[in-house]
């Protein structure tokens, strides 16, 4: 009993690993192993051989389950071979009360089970018929009737339709409900887990050749489906029922996909990893997997063991694997990884695999190279998906920069033709502008200069004097408006402290310069740059006039408004202020308002009676996003 509860944890292990069911299955099945202390498993009995299949053995031999004993032809006649017997017994007063059922893993070849000499299953209908289902599990119920209160036996007895051994696994006799739920796992990991494995392995298999097809330098496509074409054929023997042609020769063809199979698998990594000398390498798995091939009939023919013949691909194994670790060892890569591992534990599988075939032991209780053979084709698979997902961004990339540099180049003609196009308009346009700029100074200037001059040499009145000088400041403000200023804030305030510096010091003011490098604005024509100065000149004109102060400041600095990006302006001074409450909205205010409103600005003016006046312009970076109404 101990012996059982190790073989459950081991298998428990591993079908949690493999296994697509939930963990919590997987717990249910090792707690209903571990606790079912009233199964027996029959382990030992007893084997022969008659001439006549209707007649028992005349001699018994004894044998340990699993069993594998080989029946040979008849010297007389070599068409004819011995019929196989295997018996058991059990003590029915060992088991619990209740239904029972017998539940065999494996059984090789044809045959009919037997209780207490009463035929209660055959593996096939007709014996001269036989089904390709020795990998199927088993599950018979024993009738009560047919049970005696102590010592029971239990009878297997092969049919000799061809000459393969007589198999024997493991049988146990336990509750039938327990029995049945062990079939079915069985069942699912032994037949349904290959049959969904072959069908995948097909898909991707063709899927491969189509592109070895497209492309048939890329060999390494042509050798993936290789590897999947031959491990689908190499699994069918795990499942299939019924094959179109001598169940003997699909069994012996199937023996020889082992060889071919690893021929092809380590002739993919190969090519795969590049190896140093590739070609000799190739050639050299190929000629022992064909010698461990033909060395199996031989030693089939001589009536030896063929494990040896098996045993040949341990050492193959374990030096293409070291060859496949240099190799990544010279170029690591997660794909590469993920491959020699994949490739390692299918070995591991195959050598596990290679004791069951021969019934030579029970092991994690079915096959495991199916599942190696997902595992394996699931790395190669991700590892040539990730080089060509590597290949095809490389490609994008290139694609991707010519486009661009096409496209950069047109842009680049396109942008030429239109700023040649605009250059014309800009000269046109800056010779238009100096033309206004030279009548205006040389017209209007001219004539507010003389008329400046005129006035102070005729000693007229201060107001006369105010009035020509505030229009000759105004005119060159106007002048200054037209200067490209490329969006610079920063130098149209400039513009406007060379104008009206002069004329606060003049009035006894100081001018505080308080200026931050800001954006420039793309939207800053002439047009707006205007209204701009407009708006500063009013309000330093009002602290000239109205004030009393004893400076004025003139502030920028970049700053957000609700969350918006601007520039924010403001001309500030320490005078007598205003009540904003009480106080008439004047005309100036509506003028720096409106021309405000009419560049999308924020217009405001905060003032406190003996503390001075402040007005701001909040001036937007986009002008699609200022404020529409000015406060």
């Amino acid at each position: 009993m101990h012996f059982n509860r190790v073989r459950h944890l081991f298998t428990y292990l591993v079908v949690a690993i493999l296994s697509t069911e939930p963990a919590h299955a997987a717990l249910a099945y090792l707690a209903a192993a571990v606790a079912n202390e009233s199964t027996i498993v029959l382990d030992h009995g007893e084997y022969g051989f008659s001439s006549d299949s209707h007649h028992r053995p005349g001699e018994w031999k004894s044998v340990a389950f699993p069993m594998v004993p080989k029946r040979y032809a008849s010297s007389r006649d070599p068409t004819t071979y011995p019929t196989a017997w295997a018996r058991m017994k059990f003590d029915r007063r060992s088991l619990e009360a209740g239904n029972l059922a017998l539940f065999g893993d494996m059984m090789k070849e044809n045959f009919s089970l037997y209780l207490n000499g009463v035929q209660l299953y055959r593996s096939s209908t007709d014996a001269d018929s036989a089904e390709f289902g020795w990998y199927r599990p088993m599950v018979v119920r024993l009738p009560e009737k047919l049970l005696r209160a102590d010592d029971n036996e239990i009878l297997l007895r092969g049919e000799p339709a061809a000459e393969l051994p007589m198999g024997v696994g493991r049988i146990r006799i336990g509750a039938a409900s327990e029995l049945r739920d062990t079939y079915q796992r069985r069942f699912q990991f032994k037949i349904t887990g290959p049959q969904t494995i072959n069908g995948i392995l097909v898909m991707f298999s063709l899927g491969f050749l189509l592109l070895w097809a497209g492309r048939p330098k890329d060999v390494v496509f042509g050798w993936i489906a290789l590897v999947g074409f031959v491990w689908w054929f190499r699994n069918l023997h795990y499942f299939v029922g019924w094959v179109p042609m001598n169940t003997n020769l699909f069994w012996q063809l199937s023996m020889d996909a082992i060889f071919a199979l690893v021929a092809a698998a380590y002739g993919f990594a190969a090519t795969f990893f590049g190896v140093v000398r590739q070609k000799r390498l190739i050639g050299f798995i190929l000629a022992v997997s064909f010698l461990a091939g033909v060395s199996r009939y031989l030693a089939n023919a001589l009536g030896v063991s063929d494990v040896p013949s098996f045993l040949v691909l341990l050492p193959l194994s374990l030096s293409v694997l070291y060859l496949l670790v240099s190799a990544c060892w010279r170029a690591p890569a997660l794909e590469n990884i993920m491959m020699i591992a994949a490739v390692a534990v299918a070995t591991i599988f195959g050598f596990h695999d290679l004791g069951a075939i021969k019934l030579a032991w029970i092991g994690i209780g079915f096959f495991l190279m199916p599942y190696g053979s997902l595992l394996v084709f699931a790395a190669f698979s991700f590892a040539l998906g990730r080089r060509m997902l590597t290949a095809f961004s490389e490609v994008e990339d290139v694609n991707r920069t010519l486009e661009l540099r096409v496209g950069e180049i047109t842009d680049s003609l396109t942008q030429s033709e239109a700023e040649r196009a605009t250059l014309r308009v800009n000269v046109a346009v800056d010779s238009e502008r100096a033309r206004l700029m030279r009548e205006i100074h040389d017209g209007i200037g001219s004539s507010l200069t003389t008329a400046l001059a005129g006035a102070k040499q005729r000693n007229e009145s201060p107001d006369t004097i105010a009035t020509l000088t505030r229009s000759l400041s105004d005119l060159r403000i106007g002048v200054d408006s037209l200067e490209p200023i490329d969006g610079d804030v920063v130098l149209l305030l400039a513009s406007l402290r060379h104008r009206m510096e002069r004329e606060l010091k003049g009035a006894g003011l100081v001018f505080r310069w308080n200026v931050e490098q800001v954006p420039q604005l793309a939207w800053l024509d002439p047009v707006c740059a205007l209204h701009i100065l407009r708006i500063l000149q009013e309000a330093i004109g009002n602290a000239l006039v109205h004030a009393q102060a004893e400076f004025v400041e003139a502030r920028c600095c970049a700053a957000l408004d609700a969350g918006i990006e601007g520039i924010l302006i403001e001309i500030a001074d320490n005078g007598i202020g205003f009540d904003t409450v009480t106080a008439s909205r004047g005309k100036g205010m509506m003028n720096m308002s409106g021309r405000a409103e009419a560049i999308n600005a924020k217009f405001a003016c905060r003032s406190i009676p003996d503390a001075g006046t402040a007005i701001s312009l909040w001036l937007p970076l986009d002008r699609r996003l200022g404020p529409r109404l000015t406060n």
